[in-house]
């Protein structure tokens, strides 16, 4: 699995916006560089917050949405919880549900309601209660607490340390162990290619059932083999290489003098183009949440737009990124073997696509390829759309 990220947790926190308050309801924002909330202070009503750091200490009596790089709750929240941040600590005890993303999480109270979290390292840890279910998309999660619930799990690698009552339903890539205090009321249904780890003491009420892990190659599924895997691997690249090529001749056929324009940005300028899509790739997903929190908040649903225009050109830059990046790419190689400037569209996307198509065959390099492209064709954008805008203004005064 790979790892969830940052900006992918913000935008889980943006789908769990419709179950907040409505506008008429009373509402305290905070924000800021540190934003805390003393032991002393009680607030009635929905809270949020968003910073750098955010510090609960104090007594919450509605829902509280916090978004921000580090947050620690250790106070009680009195309602729902939807949470989004690099580093997130849950101590205080929270009355509803928790809906939580982020990179490093820890629990370590009562939740009344069920726990929804998705993030790369995910703790429960002992004396924890989880009164209804747990649903945990994560790299390595640790259960060590209780849950009175259902657990279900798609993990890299997991250990259940603690009593779950209901059933266990895991997809697991790696590694399930149960710890030797470890129970469970209910079934336990695992997928993996790997048995699950039972120490001494673990028990399991129900029955315990594993699958294994199945790949589908046109409409047909299979077991999961190294020879399957290679498989499937290699149609995967033939679809998005065909999809690449779809995209980019429709560009081509379109817009022929912006791709060759787009496409010489980034030749003559690669580091700010990998600059400017290092710092606002990013951003942007964040920008975008927290204008829905305050558009939902203030002017309920009919501030949408304020988000969805800005949130489709985003997207359409992401989605002309990597076939302008097969182009530029095609254009760097062809001028090294023919020796000239001029170059073909087309041609170029078919080298630049097959190149970046066959680079994702191979582990690891696959994912740092689609980032970097992903990240430099969507800089390079921004960056041809800045100068367009800039020589504009030039001409307009003069």
């Amino acid at each position: 699995m790979n790892k969830i990220t940052f900006l992918a947790t913000l935008l889980i926190a943006a789908l769990c916006m419709p179950t907040l308050q409505s506008p008429a309801e009373a509402a305290e924002f905070r924000s800021g560089t540190t934003v805390t909330i003393g032991p002393d202070e009680v607030l009635n009503g929905d809270v949020y917050a968003v910073g750098g750091r955010i510090v609960i200490d104090g007594i919450i009596n509605g829902d509280l949405l916090a978004a921000g790089e580090k947050i620690d709750v250790n106070g009680a929240v009195n309602g729902d919880l939807i949470v989004a941040g690099r580093a997130i600590a849950i101590n205080g005890d929270v009355e509803d549900d928790i809906r939580a993303a982020g990179s490093a999480l820890r629990f370590g109270s009562s939740i009344g309601g069920d726990l929804i979290v998705a993030g790369d390292q995910v703790e429960i840890v002992p004396d924890s209660v989880i009164r209804e279910d747990l649903v945990a998309r994560a790299n390595r999660l640790i259960v060590s607490g209780d849950v009175e619930g259902n657990l279900d799990l798609s993990v890299t690698e997991a250990s259940i340390e603690g009593n779950v009552q209901g059933n266990v339903e895991a997809t697991v890539e790696e590694s399930l162990m149960l710890g030797p205090e470890s129970s469970i009321g209910g079934e336990l249904n695992y997928t993996s290619q790997d048995d699950v780890t039972m120490q001494p003491g673990a028990e399991v009420s129900g029955d315990v059932a594993k699958q294994v892990p199945m790949i589908e190659i046109f409409g047909k599924e299979y077991p999961i083999s190294f020879f399957i895997q290679i498989v499937s691997k290699i149609i995967s690249q033939a679809k998005w290489f065909i999809g690449t090529l779809f995209v980019g001749l429709i560009l081509i056929w379109l817009f022929p003098a912006t791709i060759r324009n787009v496409v010489a940005t980034l030749s003559e300028s690669p580091i700010k183009s990998l600059g400017i899509g290092v710092l606002i790739f990013p951003i942007v997903p964040i920008v975008l949440l927290f204008t829905m929190i305050i558009a939902l908040s203030i002017i309920g649903f009919s501030g949408f737009p304020m988000v969805a225009i800005p949130a489709t050109v985003y997207g359409a830059l992401v989605l002309l990124a990597k076939p302008t990046i097969a182009m530029a790419l095609g254009r760097y190689v062809s001028r090294i073997f023919t020796k000239q400037e001029n170059f073909r569209p087309r041609s170029a996307l078919v080298i630049g696509a097959a190149i970046l198509a066959g680079i994702g065959l191979f582990p690891y390099a696959d994912s740092v390829a689609g980032w970097l492209a992903l990240i430099l064709g969507f800089g390079m954008w921004l960056l041809f759309f800045y100068r367009n805008y800039r020589e504009a203004r030039v001409t307009q005064r003069a």
